[in-house]
């Protein structure tokens, strides 16, 4: 039986899951299809309902604007686990022995990106789903974490991600300050950085997680000032890999996916 999995979010045509899942797919031989839908907020739970009782199914993937909507959903059907709770967060629905689980590869998938890397402070720009799962991957080092954020209105979430690590949180009007950290990391969406690329000074190492339209203001920047760069096709190419894994209970040597899965977005820069 061939099997199915989606990515959720409004506006989804511009998702590139499709693309790089489909291509793990292939490349691992698994039987399975992946596909992107439309779902705009407000509408999951309905969604869900329905969707979750076909047995062909493997799980869906979750972007804008359904990370914390997915949070909100009280369902028997999902077993949702206690870090995505922490950070506010999920983006992931998967199916094991109990049932659905719901988590945030994004964490993981951050997690892989540091996994080589020495830093000892860190800047992270917005308060949304992936700033918060940046932030909980962080949380076990030893490093000073600021915060920049445009409204206070997540500032329980972001305590509660941070898990006790030494992080401050600083008001939007502050974030020049931020390029003086030796990794920064910018989570707000592309169109809305004007006020960043103003104060805009090359950092030792810049994480974009955004990537459309390629390149992003903030990442070109970073490659103008030929800065080191994580872009946000290795984020999504990270975080992906293990959505895969859960999905798929296919063992696979991690490295190997991602490094396969970023030769693919690679071509579309």
């Amino acid at each position: 039986m061939t099997r199915r999995a989606a990515v959720l979010g409004s506006p989804i045509s511009h998702s590139l899951s499709p693309l790089i899942h489909n291509y793990a797919y292939f490349l691992l031989e698994y039987p399975a299809t992946y596909e992107a839908i439309e779902v705009k907020s407000g509408k999951l739970e309905e969604f869900l309902a329905r969707e979750l009782l076909s047995h062909d199914l493997l799980g869906f993937s979750l972007t804008m604007p359904l990370k914390e909507e997915l949070i909100q959903i009280s369902s028997p059907a999902l077993q949702i686990d206690l870090r995505s709770r922490e950070i506010n967060s999920a983006n992931t629905i998967y199916r094991d022995v109990e049932g659905w689980k719901v988590t945030s590869t994004d964490v993981e998938g951050f997690q892989f990106l540091f996994r080589d890397i020495s830093f000892s402070s860190v800047s992270i720009l917005g308060a949304g789903g992936t700033s918060r799962a940046a932030i909980a991957a962080l949380a076990e080092s030893n490093v000073n974490i600021e915060i920049y954020r445009r409204s206070a209105n997540r500032d329980a979430s972001i305590i509660a991600a941070a898990l006790g690590s030494n992080m401050k949180i600083k008001d939007w009007d502050r974030c020049a300050e931020a390029w003086k950290s030796d990794l920064v990391i910018n989570t707000i969406p592309a169109d809305q950085v004007s006020s960043l690329i103003k104060g805009y000074t090359a950092p030792k190492l810049f994480l974009d997680a955004t990537y459309s339209p390629w390149p992003p203001g903030l990442t070109k920047l970073q490659l103008e000032a030929k800065g080191s760069l994580i872009s946000g096709f290795e984020l999504l190419a990270a975080q992906a890999v293990y959505q895969i894994a859960l999905m798929t209970k296919v063992e696979f040597d991690k490295n190997w996916l991602f490094s396969e899965l970023i030769g693919k977005l690679d071509s579309l820069k």
